[in-house]
């Protein structure tokens, strides 16, 4: 039984083209434009109901605007192949009969898109409308652009009082700002009044120095001044993915991260937009930041994945000692089987999370020097029999009216579970000597990797109308020498091999060619992953 069911394509298979849908990215806009060089499309909807993929836009209203400028404007009506509610007509004014011979969305969202490209998307309570955008793109099989989005309500919540107002309601904050055109629940009206508001709040924004995209994009008025002025820190970062290491005054590193795109990332830091108390104190402690950039996502976290286990920077609280884990080795002719933070041996039984466990689980198989060979070989052939006994002891123990001894028993099951099926997972993907990857870089290309024993070998890119089979038979020709190591990872930092795994396992990753098969045992103990689970959730509550 193979460990993955990533689809078995050859890269030669994949040389001209990345599918269709997801997200094209095409329509980032660079965060340090100027505002005043900005295309702004203001979009509003009309829609029957309130949840995107299950209701349907009737009605597509846009203003195009840069420097204040009106540049123009979209309005469709749109048929949704159904009856309007009752009361979607009364708040709206739409009818049936309007709607009858309006084109249907399939129509109508391409010549959006295309009005909107290039240009940072503005919505008024923005998570509605660009829900059913996006939601829309995906039903059609549409590339969904990403585009930069501001949301006037947020905005306007930042920067505005609300005694003055009244509420933030379009209608209200229309009236405070002495818009010409009345919301009324027509898109286009209701765009035009937002034209108003957001040009009113831009005016607002140059009070707290905000001038680009990315400022805008990610404001607080919260922000210390002092906060924003480290941004000159980041001032070479590139739009593109890689990693990063804030460092303190000694050249120690504080944090390390990993972003796709390192400047929209960054700019994050100095914004107020992460609202992590400890990474303030950390940006405030930083003297310097350090970019590495990156073919793409994947070997950006790999690439943190091995700087983490080499440095252990402070502020890296929750993957502070990554790949660490507590190991059951077997019996040496001075000593039992011993519980020890190495795998020191092929058979080593791990990882767990903690030492508790791993004693726990040594304890409930009986492991000594007799037995620890025996339950090797049944874990070698899968374990699967050895876990169904565990779990019908706690079955039994439940059933006799013993439950503290069986919630006892089967924390240790689950802990043990947990532990093999990483084992069993990780272990199968070292024991592949070589494999190749590729993955659609949203643009119409590949994103490619070499994978050896687990461990990113090469990483890189081919571009659209390249032949990426050709670019991939030259990846592997110069990929890094991976010479396997001992243990049952092959020596491989197990954080990384997690890494690894989780990318090839991505529904649009497709994998070949390979050196050997990537394969599980048939009874492994995969098969008792639910169990672990409703295990752990058991033991919380």
């Amino acid at each position: 039984m193979t460990d993955s069911d990533p689809a078995q394509l050859s890269f030669a298979d994949a040389a001209h083209g990345s599918g269709d849908g997801g997200d094209s990215g095409e329509g980032r806009i660079p965060d340090d434009l100027g505002l005043g060089d900005t295309t702004f499309v203001v979009v509003d909807l009309e829609t029957t109901g309130m949840r995107p993929g299950d209701d349907h836009i009737i009605e597509i209203g846009a203003v195009r605007v840069r420097g204040g400028v009106e540049e123009g404007r979209f309005s469709e009506l749109i048929d949704p192949g159904m009856p309007l509610p009752s009361f979607i007509s009364d708040l709206t004014g739409i009818t049936d009969s309007d709607l009858d011979g309006a084109p249907q969305l399939g129509s109508a969202l391409p010549r959006f898109l295309d009005f909107a490209r290039g240009a940072v998307w503005v919505a008024h309570n923005a998570p509605f409308d660009i829900g059913f955008l996006r939601a829309s793109c995906r039903q059609l099989g549409l590339p969904w652009p990403a585009p930069t989005v501001v949301d006037t309500l947020q905005l306007a919540r930042r920067l505005l009082d609300r005694n003055r107002t009244g509420s933030f309601r379009l209608g209200d904050l229309a009236r405070y700002v002495g818009a010409e055109v009345t919301p009324n629940h027509r898109a286009l009206d209701d765009a035009a009044a937002t034209v108003t508001v957001l040009h009113h709040l831009i005016e607002r924004l140059a009070g707290h120095s905000v001038d680009t995209v990315g400022e805008l994009e990610h404001f607080s008025p919260d922000v210390d001044p002092a906060l924003r002025e480290k941004k000159a820190l980041i001032a070479d970062a590139p739009h593109a993915p890689g990693v990063y290491v804030f460092r303190g005054s000694a050249g120690d590193p504080l944090y390390i991260g990993t972003a796709v795109d390192l400047r929209r990332r960054l700019l994050q830091y100095f914004t107020g937009a992460d609202p992590r108390r400890r990474m303030r104190e950390m940006v405030m402690l930083a003297e310097s930041v350090d970019l590495a950039e990156c073919a793409h996502g994947m070997e950006a976290e790999v690439r943190e994945a091995r700087m983490l286990a080499a440095t252990r920077p402070p502020y890296n609280r929750q993957r502070k000692e990554p790949g660490r884990g507590w190991y059951l080795n077997p019996p040496t002719a001075k000593a039992g089987p011993k519980v020890s933070r190495v795998a020191a041996h092929d058979d080593a039984i791990g990882p767990f999370r903690t030492r508790n466990a791993a004693q726990a689980a040594k304890e409930a198989l009986k492991l000594d020097a007799g037995s620890f060979p025996v339950v090797a070989d049944e874990l070698r052939a899968g374990g699967g029999d050895l876990i169904e006994r565990l779990v019908d002891d706690v079955t039994a123990a439940a059933d006799a009216g013993r439950y503290r001894r069986a919630a006892f028993l089967r924390d240790i099951t689950a802990d043990l579970i947990i532990a093999l099926d990483a084992q069993q997972k990780l272990g199968a993907l070292a024991a592949v000597p070589q494999l190749q990857a590729a993955f659609p870089d949203g643009r119409g290309g590949w994103n490619l990797a070499v994978v050896r024993h687990g461990r990113l070998a090469a990483a890189g890119r081919s571009p659209r109308g390249a032949n990426a089979a050709h670019i991939a038979a030259l990846l592997a020709e110069s990929a890094e020498t991976v010479i396997p190591g001992d243990g049952p990872f092959l020596g491989a930092n197990p954080h990384e091999l997690r890494v690894v795994h989780n990318w090839l396992l991505r529904d649009d990753v497709r994998i070949g060619p390979n050196d050997a098969p990537w394969v599980s045992p048939a009874r492994g103990v995969g098969r008792w992953r639910q169990w672990a689970t409703a295990a752990v959730e058991a033991r919380k509550s």
